[in-house]
């Protein structure tokens, strides 16, 4: 989740709040564990599997994967072959995964950006953006929780439909933001500079996952953005009944999130979050506090969901009218 920080420096600005975050703590070491295996998972939200995935994007050696960062460049080119080995539509810059663009900072980063396209009659044009966001400070704050912990549902998310084979009724758009905690800007670079095979506008949903790697923290994952009588709720309330060990939280917006860009263009929204209470943006948010077998089920809800608003029969071009579908 976002926060404007200066990962370089031992200062962070949470809520409008300035705080030291102890700079002179040891950061703690990562959980050891397989190697990533890419596409040979045995079975879709595999345990194991995503385990790896969350132990290598939160490692030491990438170091938080800031803007910029050498971390942040091997943990792009990681997600890259993920998507290549998947099989995946490249939607980004000359025919590639990535999406170039600079921070605020001027520090030189990308999107990684893939789709399956859609099949059905008259909606194939329409699309459900799954995204997740990549950054996280760098300097000793690794972002296990926030946020290798949504990359790595996105990519089970990925291998799931991808090895399903079967076409989705609408192109689902899989997005791995870049810069995030400065602000959104990997989010608002995609939506203001959209890929050429892409119709911005006919982006209908956006499944935006932060943070859903503590559910055993509070013993809830909460899907914010889902109002009312919205298509999202709906498929969320009816996939949660599926899941019974996971408890779901429905309502309530946010604003702390890439969700917000969508939102803002009017684009209905479900963002997938748990609670951290102890480590959000500290230095113990590390991979082994990640409660795996909560992660790999939350993936598994989400992949349901998302095929649910792909296959959907509602007009989800309609849209939410202005005025009806209050953000946050």
């Amino acid at each position: 989740m976002t926060a404007t920080v200066c990962p370089r420096s031992a200062t962070i600005l949470y809520l409008g709040l300035l705080a030291s975050v102890g700079c002179d703590r040891e950061a703690p070491r990562s959980l050891p564990g397989p190697e990533p295996e890419g596409c040979a998972a045995a079975a879709d939200y595999d345990v194991e599997a995503m385990t790896a995935d969350l132990a290598y994007l939160a490692s030491p050696e990438l170091d938080g994967r800031a803007p910029g960062s050498q971390g942040d460049g091997a943990a792009r080119a990681f997600v890259a072959e993920r998507f290549a080995c998947l099989g995946l539509e490249p939607l980004g810059d000359g025919g590639g995964y990535p999406q170039a663009f600079s921070d605020f900072d001027g520090y030189e980063t990308a999107n990684v950006l893939a789709m399956i396209g859609g099949q059905g009659t008259g909606v194939s044009e329409e699309s459900i953006v799954v995204s997740a966001h990549l950054d996280h400070f760098g300097g000793g704050w690794l972002g296990a929780n926030d946020n290798a912990s949504g990359v790595t549902a996105l990519l089970a998310i990925a291998a799931a439909l991808a090895r399903s084979g079967q076409a989705p009724d609408r192109t689902v758009v899989l997005a791995v933001f870049g810069a995030e905690e400065s602000g959104f800007e990997g989010a608002e670079h995609f939506v203001r500079n959209p890929p050429r095979a892409l119709d911005i506008d006919r982006v209908v949903y956006n499944l935006n996952m932060d943070m859903v790697g503590s559910y055993a923290e509070s013993g809830a994952l909460y899907a914010l953005g889902t109002f009312g009588n919205t298509p999202g709720r709906r498929a969320v309330a009816d996939r949660a009944r599926a899941h019974p060990s996971i408890e779901v939280a429905l309502g309530d917006g946010s604003d702390q999130s890439d969700n917000a860009v969508f939102c803002a263009d009017g684009v209905p929204y479900i963002f997938l979050w748990t609670e951290d209470g102890e480590c959000y943006h500290e230095r113990c948010d590390t991979s082994s506090r990640i409660d795996y077998a909560s992660l790999a089920e939350i993936a598994a809800l989400a992949g349901e969901v998302t095929l649910d608003l792909a296959n959907s029969g509602d007009d989800l071009a309609g849209g939410v009218l202005p005025g009806t579908y209050n953000c946050f």
